[in-house]
């Protein structure tokens, strides 16, 4: 829900998007259901995403030339 209006958003514009018709003050916009499972899952991604960007960068720790 906008609460104040903030970088051109209004909380009452006076032109609405259509699709926003039937949306009354208050309702929820996006409900999402996660489940212990789904959080374990995206856990997993989350770590093995950060360990792979972690072993693409240069490390700091090798030999340089001197």
């Amino acid at each position: 829900m906008i609460m104040n209006a903030h970088h051109g958003y209004s909380k009452s514009p006076k032109v609405k998007h259509p699709e926003m018709n039937d949306v009354k003050a208050g309702d929820p916009l996006l409900v999402l259901k996660i489940t212990e499972e789904d959080l374990e899952h995206l856990q997993r991604r989350v770590l093995e995403q950060k360990m792979e960007e972690l072993f693409e960068e240069p490390s700091t720790y090798e030999d340089e030339e001197e």
